[in-house]
């Protein structure tokens, strides 16, 4: 999917990204105040095609507007982030209304989020200590949208000095408008400091890969290779501690992030169908669908590539589905069931059997103890003969278990011929 170009600042932004030009928004308005964090609302321009505001609103920290270039099928900000914060700078830094984070990289399993690692000694540059009488809003400039499309070379510091002047005197007074000393334009940390910073071949070595083959991952958007600090003559840059977050990712067990065909341990009978019956089914969700190809389907995005993603997403959904089902309950469930169907002296019970059969291809373990359980209670009560209730409660399956052995007389159940009669739970 290709990505949003960042143009300029909406005028009435309340966390100016600096060097980039202000736009007049106006049509845009105040917008809504919201009662909690909302995610950032997506328009589009209304004069010129190919250009999207991004409108993104928090109750007490104000919003911010930003213009970006790019179709309407193109990634946004923030996607990186679950959270999708209100100000991220250098690369993915990001802002709570209080303090710094690093742009999260690594997965923590037990939380189910991202691991938060806070800046030290993190500074916050707001509006107010940029200006201080040093810009001047006569020479400030406030553009149209369609007057800041294609490539533009970069702002002069002290111009856009002059424009971030002009937008403090065009802000109108309103609810829940910060003031300038809380409109955070960016910030400073000494592992942003630019002796501090790493280039290609840094962070190349840093992953244990070379330098060509993290050039190739950048071109192609692969590896989820963490976006530069800063550019310096061209020259992408990156912090240490991003660079060795990324490098920890790389290291970690494929299995923890995305268990690809290679390292993926075999499922279980029942899942693996449904790995099976889903693969398909995303991958035609995925390709056959034209809207949706079109998303993100690129030149080095094949067909076979695509194919690849959804048998990995049909496994993970397949072994996520297996380890939400509380296999003792069902279990449980399915052992007073059989009993109660003989208690009702019932000539058979076709859910009790479709259960079993599920549990004994997903389960196998969990079904043979209930089996046995069954065949226990079932002499117990009422004075059926274990091994006639292991045969009928036998699913006939392809690889169901083998019959249990009696706990006290230690028989082994045996498989009833293929012709033997027998309903799908009940006896003859």
């Amino acid at each position: 999917m290709a990505s949003l170009r960042l143009l300029a600042n909406g005028a009435s932004t309340d966390h100016p990204v600096p060097g980039l030009p202000f736009a007049d928004d106006s049509h845009l308005g105040a917008g809504p105040h919201p009662s909690g964090p909302a995610r950032p609302a997506r328009i589009a321009d209304p004069e010129t095609a190919g250009l999207v505001w991004i409108v993104h609103a928090h109750p007490g920290l104000g919003r911010t507007v930003a213009l970006y270039e790019g179709g309407p099928d193109s990634g946004g900000p923030w996607e990186w982030h679950s959270t999708q914060p209100l100000v991220a700078r250098s690369g993915g830094y990001w802002w709570d209304g209080t303090g710094w984070h690093r742009p999260p990289q690594l997965w923590d399993e037990a939380a189910g989020s991202f691991e938060d690692q806070p800046v030290p000694a993190a500074t916050t540059i707001t509006a107010a200590d940029l200006l201080d009488g040093r810009g001047d809003a006569d020479r400030g400039h406030v553009h149209r949208a369609s007057a800041l499309t294609g490539q533009r070379a970069a702002m002069d510091a002290s111009q856009w000095r002059h424009d971030l002047a002009r937008w403090a005197r065009i802000r109108t007074p309103a609810a829940g408008h910060p003031p300038l000393e809380r409109c955070v334009v960016t910030l400073t940390a000494p592992e942003l400091a630019v002796d501090q910073l790493i280039g290609t071949r840094a962070l190349a070595a840093a992953a244990g890969i070379s330098s060509s083959a993290l050039r190739a991952y950048i071109s192609r958007g692969q590896s989820t290779v963490p976006e530069p600090q800063t550019v310096i003559g061209n020259r992408p840059m990156w912090s240490r501690p991003v660079a060795e977050n990324w490098a920890e990712h790389r290291r970690r067990p494929a299995a923890d992030r995305w268990p690809s065909h290679r390292d993926r341990p075999d499922l279980p009978p029942g899942a693996d169908q449904i790995r099976r019956t889903l693969g398909p089914v995303l991958f035609a969700a995925l390709w056959d669908d034209p809207e949706r190809r079109a998303r993100w389907a690129l030149r080095h995005r094949t067909r076979q590539a695509v194919a690849d993603v959804a048998a990995d997403l049909a496994y993970l959904a397949a072994d996520r589905l297996e380890k939400t089902c509380p296999v003792q309950a069902l279990a449980d469930v399915l052992t007073q069931a059989a009993l109660a169907d003989l208690a009702a002296a019932a000539d058979g019970s076709s859910p009790v059997g479709q259960v079993l059969d599920w549990l004994s291809r997903h389960h196998a373990p969990a079904a043979e103890t209930a089996v046995s359980a069954i065949a226990e209670q079932a002499e117990l009560r009422h004075g059926i003969p274990r091994t006639r209730t292991a045969i009928a409660l036998r699913p006939e399956a392809p690889g169901a278990p083998a019959p249990p052995a009696s706990p006290r007389d230690g028989v082994t159940v045996p498989r009833p011929s293929s012709s033997a009669p027998r309903t799908c739970f009940g006896f003859q």
